[in-house]
């Protein structure tokens, strides 16, 4: 349930969360989805900043990315270009609920940490999986993360522009009503992301919240946290968490899903 937090929303496409978090939520969604999908053509639905869209590049897909902020996709293109794979992605500014491809364009889609971010006046999270339902080929695999537990809610949802956080079931059920059949359910974050979230993160959120864009990056904690060997070790301490991947006490949900054929 929603409550005012006093936290001022963070500017649509300024900011993207990232750190050790992000890292290791975006390598378990991917694992998952080259189990299921080793090659084709893939979307990366809700691209932000790119770091899923260069990782499925690297992995051998041929990629297009969709992008709700502008500052994202060219930011997304200028990095592009600086690696020299321009011509091996396609990245477009749009809303995940109306995207600009023809049916059955893809053999998978990946959506990390989007469609709690869909507004209704866009058509909500059912709206985005009718899209992506729509945009599968049969067979096709869909991947999704999303965050865990409506009962988890607090100011950094707020600032982080989510609409809503979400039931096991209700995953499922978003799924399952527009024609994916799901083929896992996972929990992410239990003990050590919750540990680190409420430790470090929504502390972080606090403290600089509301202040410029370029104040909060030259932080010392900001840049610490985004430090490589900071991010990365912890990002395999937090693998720990894939013990406890089937009980219901984590802080996000991944989910592996396909059309029929």
């Amino acid at each position: 349930m929603k409550v005012d937090t006093g936290i001022a929303p963070t500017r649509w496409g300024e900011y993207e969360i990232r750190g050790p978090i992000h890292l290791y939520r975006e390598r378990l969604l991917l694992r998952h989805f080259r189990r299921h999908l080793r090659r084709g053509r893939v979307l990366d639905a809700g691209s932000g900043s790119g770091s899923m869209l260069f990782e499925l590049l690297r992995a051998g897909y041929a990629v297009t990315g969709v992008e709700a902020a502008a500052d994202f996709v060219a930011l997304v293109r200028q990095r592009a270009m600086r690696l020299g794979v321009t011509g091996l992605l396609d990245i477009h500014q749009g809303q995940v609920t109306r995207i600009q491809c023809d049916d059955g364009s893809f053999d998978g889609i990946i959506c990390g940490e989007v469609l709690e971010h869909v507004l209704p006046e866009h058509g909500g999270d059912a709206a985005a999986v009718a899209e992506f339902r729509r945009l599968l080929r049969p067979g096709g695999i869909c991947a999704v993360s999303v965050p865990l537990g409506p009962g988890q809610w607090d100011h950094t949802d707020e600032w982080a522009r989510h609409v809503k956080r979400y039931a096991r079931g209700e995953l499922m059920r978003l799924l399952g009503d527009h024609g994916l059949e799901v083929l896992l359910v996972r929990s992410w974050g239990f003990p050590m992301g919750r540990l680190y979230h409420r430790l470090l993160f929504a502390p972080w959120v606090r403290r600089t919240a509301g202040g410029p864009a370029a104040q909060r990056e030259s932080r010392i904690d900001t840049r610490c946290g985004r430090h490589p060997l900071v991010m990365h070790s912890l990002a395999a301490v937090l693998r720990v968490d894939e013990l406890f991947g089937r009980l219901p006490w984590g802080r996000g949900l991944i989910a592996i899903a396909r059309t029929a054929g």
